[in-house]
């Protein structure tokens, strides 16, 4: 069985300590209590630097130490960390990273990399030929965060040799990140997540495999030299495999939209729009709900069409632009006459009442409504398939179903799921992938594709 512990030293405030890294448990070894003290007002560390037994460089990613506060009176001292570098470089920096993930084989297959020679006379392939890179290649440039990427969907191949194994070799896709400037370890954890989150999207499960990233150094012009690998501490992801049937691939967005769409879900953080709780941790939680994952599924749908159409009553009804901004200046008007500011105590109804004002637009009956009209090519054949294996009238009103249900839960009223529910439930999925694609410039009739075949 593989050792995979790794022993060292890093440094902290100027002294050195000894370490070994198991999984993702940083321990330095003491006699209870020698070094305790040395770690009594820092909790978290961006990272920290040590140095291998085999004179590598490490850098700790996002640690913090267990037991908080707590660790000062146990005879252990141990860090948890998120991840780390192994480097050649005593700064750790690099300008490309090259991610690999099996969800990058679904999502961008292998076999666009080789040439299939097929045999007529026997009906199978007699041969492999590896295209040329620039062929097989996708390059694009992204804004993700006001920072601008050059990204490359390309390819990594190796043979095996060895006359007694089976195996020819192997070939995954990687994601290739290139930047103008230096970056630094620090920002590592950032570009790992902007992959992740996309890839975790493209298969709706949270169970993404991202295996180890290896970082270059720019040398001469475009050539590279590997100076590093980062590794990131994940849950189990033994159960994930690549489904090209319940997932997003490139081949479904066309024109460039893959450049467009992975910033918009890449940048969601930052943003402070991004929500995994909708997302199930693997396949199997994907088939199954109650009323805790309907309720989270409801507020993430709300949230998607809130940031799609914030003011759309507003901006859409006229009677309820003038009534909204009737009662604003009746507001308005009053705190004036108070001569006081609208953030004083004396006026707080006032300013309860202008918040609650300014924030309603649309019911979410009528959001729920508005996505079955709008969206209704798109959702059709799946709203379809819903009715009939629930067994439910066609003419249901499903906006009514879903304010109703919505409303009682949210309230601490559970009541049992009904086939309706079902139906909402899964509907709710479909419009949160519907608007998040639709912000990514993704045609219509391939949204429709994607939704009919992952829900």
């Amino acid at each position: 069985m593989a050792d995979n512990t790794i022993h060292g030293k890093f440094e902290y405030n100027e002294k050195v300590y000894p370490f070994f890294l198991a999984d993702h448990i940083i321990t330095v070894p003491q006699t209870p209590h020698v070094f305790n003290r040395d770690f009594a007002d820092t909790y978290h560390f961006d990272y920290l630097k040590g140095v291998t037994d085999n004179n590598k460089y490490i850098f700790f990613l996002d640690c913090e130490l267990v037991g908080g506060a707590l660790a000062q009176i146990s005879s252990r001292l141990q860090l948890v960390c998120k991840g780390y570098v192994l480097s050649n470089d005593a700064a750790g920096s690099y300008e490309r990273i090259e991610f690999s993930s099996l969800a990058l084989n679904g999502f961008y297959s292998p076999r666009r990399a080789m040439e299939i020679e097929h045999d007529e006379i026997r009906f199978g392939a007699r041969g492999l030929t590896f295209k040329n890179y620039e062929d097989t290649s996708e390059k694009f440039l992204c804004t993700i965060n006001g920072e601008h990427i050059d990204c490359t969907l390309a390819f990594r191949s190796s043979v095996t040799l060895k006359l007694e194994e089976s195996s020819i070799g192997s070939v995954n896709t990687i994601l290739i990140m290139k930047f103008l400037e230096p970056k630094s370890v620090t920002d590592l954890a950032k570009y790992y997540l902007y992959v992740l989150d996309f890839l975790v999207f493209a298969n709706f499960r949270a169970d993404i495999p991202i295996d180890d990233a290896i970082l270059y150094k720019k040398v001469d012009n475009e050539k590279y030299e590997k100076c590093g690998t980062a590794k990131f501490f994940q849950h189990d992801c033994s159960q994930y495999s690549p489904d090209s049937l319940r997932s997003i691939s490139y081949n479904d967005l066309p024109d460039e939209c893959f450049s467009k769409v992975f910033p918009v879900i890449a940048e969601r953080r930052a943003q402070s729009c991004y929500n995994p709780f909708f997302i199930p941790s693997d396949g199997k939680d994907a088939r199954y709900f109650d009323s805790a994952k309907w309720l989270i599924t409801a507020i993430s749908f709300e949230g998607e069409f809130n940031r799609r159409y914030s003011d759309f009553k507003y901006e859409t009804d006229e009677k309820f632009k003038t009534a909204k901004d009737l009662l604003l200046r009746t507001i308005d008007d009053a705190v004036k006459e108070s001569g006081l500011s609208i953030n004083n105590k004396t006026n707080a109804a006032f300013k309860s009442f202008r918040s609650l004002v300014g924030h309603s637009d649309t019911t979410i009956r009528e959001k729920f409504q508005f996505c079955l009209d709008k969206y209704k090519n798109e959702i059709t054949p799946l709203l379809e398939k819903y009715i009939r294996m629930e067994g439910v009238d066609k003419d249901i009103d499903l906006a009514q179903a879903y304010a109703d249900y919505r409303n009682s839960i949210a309230h601490g009223s559970i009541l049992p799921i009904s086939e309706a529910e079902k139906i909402t439930f899964q509907l709710m999925r479909c419009f949160i992938y519907i608007l998040v694609l639709e912000c990514g410039e993704v045609p219509h009739e391939n949204i429709k594709e994607i939704v009919k075949r992952m829900f």
